[in-house]
């Protein structure tokens, strides 16, 4: 807590000047104050603490006389903390022309400090300190008055920003200090307008730097008092360009979305009334300064309001792709790939009836090679978390009851899909590049991965029977890829997909980690160029001839760690029973079940296969399964030997 002692001995005649922000002479205020206008500022402030029988605790000058927008006819606008302040709250007004202008904002100490823990004022006053402020006596004590204050706003804004996606937990995002400023006052700017002016002026053109440092170092402050009293952790980014990225866990409690909204739009209407209520007796004036401050809002729109204002999470960095948000997604997305002169975008519905997701493909003509119009060309697939298809999530739990649960918040999902593309990755397996993330939009961007879908092969090598139960995956293009399999070598090269497969499932469960939605949809097999002699003439022939088809697991939505073999056999479970769908060659249903098994304890577990042939597991394929299948599959589970 601030003590209510400082400022003993207050009133001070003069310069006045006292321990300016941070007492770092590397911050120089744009707008310095003369000697002259001290004394007079300083007069002003004594008087009123005299009028009415107060002691002064500090004061200081805020606004556009110290963030560097101030016109010649500006106030000084002056904050004054008074000890035992009996009316709380008062603006006062001085106007001399010949001298100078000031409106005097006045508080009482104790009101001050409980506005900033705990917005009794609607934040009204601790609202300013936000922001750049130059102490005029006893600077200590606003300075600790700020970082009280920015100590709650980083816990709230941080608790929100949980409320949009449990990754922003984890050690792959990271979280620049100026994300709580501009998250902050975005939320102030829509619930008091007339405010955005200050903001836009303040945190754009040539003083925006040094305005946003010094809000900064204070976000510094509160963020390690935060830490040295055990309510976060606190990671430095390695990757952060200036070292201003940090990955935060609070231990803090977390508030919901909606209740932290709630709450700031009671804070907003209360800042309102304790507007209203500190300008009381001086309504003329009150309505010249609305008025103005209307006309100033309007002179908003002819400049252009910073990106992280309006979108304050794309300041984010996540460790893999970008941050994305906002109406210009797209534009974010497409400026990373390079598409910086314009672009045309191609959306195509993609997968299963139940994914939510586009293929999309950026296009954009680049000048003329070889007498033909060049293009630039990317192909990405967006991914959408929505709450449509956390449908699908549920039916399969009440399918699946006592058996297995899956995830259902799309927020979740999504974390488990960007966690998982990169821990499987980090094991050598491969998966589609993270291009862009976006948390407020619920949207995954990756790299295409033109493949085919395993799922296809299998069906070309045990057969479907015409009944098409595959569909193409976010990755894959199912629906173009008739005729491709039938190029494949024959059953030996089907087979060694799936053993391949089984290894990359083992591998993934020696480590620690489930799929639990193991599709043969959700694997695609990337087949590489035509062996070309004259390709390899720098001795790398052996290598060429040897390399196999890549494949590429494509979905992540229910990854999760887990070192439990139930777990693990549930993959295995889920796998075979999924692929041998409607399917009715015993014969081949045993060579595939061999070959996947094969793989799998390359790595894998053998007390996971084992449990692989429990009852419960085949009784939620069962009504879409020929009971000769079924029972092949479990005599293969049992009488394999690693």
């Amino acid at each position: 807590m601030v003590s209510m002692e400082m400022g003993k001995g207050s009133r001070r005649e003069g310069d006045g000047r006292d321990d300016p922000i941070g007492s770092d002479d590397s911050i120089n205020y744009l707008e310095s104050i003369s000697v002259d206008d001290s004394k007079e500022l300083s007069r002003i402030v004594n008087a009123i603490a005299e009028e009415h029988g107060c002691e002064i605790l500090s004061y200081c000058i805020y606004g556009s006389k110290v963030s560097g927008y101030a016109r010649p006819d500006s106030d000084y606008d002056i904050l004054l903390v008074l000890k035992d302040y009996k009316e709380i709250i008062k603006y006062v007004y001085v106007r001399d022309d010949y001298r100078l202008n000031a409106s005097v904002l006045v508080v009482d100490g104790k009101a001050l400090l409980r506005d900033a823990e705990h917005a009794m004022l609607g934040e009204f006053v601790a609202g300013r300190l936000l922001h750049p402020y130059l102490p005029l006596y006893n600077g200590s004590y606003l300075n600790d008055v700020e970082t009280l204050y920015k100590k709650r706003v980083i816990v709230e804004e941080y608790s929100t920003l949980m409320g949009l996606n449990p990754l922003v937990a984890t050690d792959e995002v990271a979280i620049p200090l100026e994300y709580f400023l501009f998250s902050k006052i975005k939320k102030r700017a829509r619930i008091y307008p007339h405010a955005l002016y200050s903001y836009v002026k303040t945190y754009t053109g040539s003083h925006a730097a040094r305005n946003m440092e010094i809000s900064r170092r204070g976000f510094m402050r509160a963020l390690r008092e935060l830490e040295k009293e055990g309510r976060i952790e606190l990671k430095v980014h390695k990757d952060g360009d200036d070292g201003n990225y940090y990955h935060i866990m609070l231990k803090d409690k977390c508030k919901g979305n909606h209740r932290a909204l709630m709450k700031e739009m009671f804070r907003g209407a209360f800042a309102w009334l304790v507007h209203s209520y500190a300008a009381r007796r001086t309504l003329n004036f009150f309505k010249e300064e609305a008025a103005s401050k209307l006309k100033r809002r309007k002179e908003v729109k002819a400049y252009s309001i910073p990106p992280a204002l309006d979108t304050p999470t794309i300041l984010l960095k996540v460790n893999e792709g970008i941050v994305v948000d906002g109406n210009s997604w797209l534009d974010m997305i497409a400026e990373a790939l390079g598409f910086r002169d314009g672009y045309s975008a191609r959306f195509t519905s993609i997968g299963d009836k139940h994914a939510a997701t586009s293929l999309c493909t950026l296009e954009h003509e680049e000048g003329m090679e070889g007498g033909k119009a060049a293009k630039k060309k990317e192909s990405i697939v967006i991914k959408y978390y929505t709450n449509v298809k956390m449908a699908k999530w549920i039916a399969l739990n009440v399918w699946l009851a006592g058996i297995r649960h899956y995830d259902v918040s799309p927020e979740k999902r999504m974390m488990n899909e960007y966690i998982g593309v990169r821990r499987v990755r980090a094991l050598g397996i491969n998966t589609p590049e993270v291009v862009a993330v976006s948390f407020g939009k619920r949207l995954m961007a990756f790299k295409y991965v033109d493949g085919i879908p395993l799922s296809s092969m299998i069906d070309a090598l045990v057969g479907d029977h015409n009944h098409n139960h595959n569909h193409s995956h976010s990755h894959g293009n199912d629906h173009v890829q008739t005729g491709r399999v039938n190029r494949m070598e024959g059953e030996e090269g089907l087979l060694s997909h799936v053993k391949r497969y089984g290894a990359l499932l083992g591998m993934i469960h020696a480590n620690g980690f489930i799929l639990r939605d193991t599709k043969p949809s959700n694997v695609l097999v990337v087949p590489l160029p035509p062996y070309n002699a004259d390709d390899y003439s720098d001795g790398s022939t052996a290598i060429a001839k040897t390399s196999s088809d890549m494949l590429y697991i494509t979905d992540f939505e229910q990854f999760s760690t887990s070192t439990d073999y139930d777990d693990m056999a549930w993959d295995i479970a889920c796998f075979l029973y999924y692929s041998l769908l409607f399917k009715r060659d015993e014969d081949m249903a045993r060579m595939f079940v061999r070959a996947f098994l094969g793989g799998y304890a390359q790595h894998g577990s053998s007390d996971a296969i084992a449990r692989a042939a429990k009852s419960s597991y085949f009784l939620p394929f069962y009504p879409a399964m020929v009971i000769g299948i079924i029972k092949a599959v479990r005599e293969e589970i049992r009488s394999f030997r690693c």
